[in-house]
């Protein structure tokens, strides 16, 4: 099955922790964090399935509403 990357601008550290912790609880993501420009970032890679990617994007902004998502680069 084919692979999604999703990328997330956070908050602050503390919310990025907190969602390294959540997504290894998860079943098939591989969610990394992301740090060198000072902000708190985290990228997240699920199956590209849509229930898969909304279950991504709804976990994220439960933690920071904040959240914004980056586009591939």
């Amino acid at each position: 099955m084919r692979r999604t990357t999703l990328t997330f601008r956070l908050s602050g550290p503390d919310i990025q922790r907190d969602l390294l912790h959540e997504f290894a609880l998860h079943h098939d993501v591989i969610a990394c964090a992301l740090d060198g420009d000072g902000t708190a970032k985290i990228s997240v890679q699920t199956s590209n399935a849509p229930a898969a990617l909304w279950d991504v994007r709804a976990t994220v902004g439960m933690f920071d509403d904040a959240a914004e998502e980056l586009e591939p680069q």
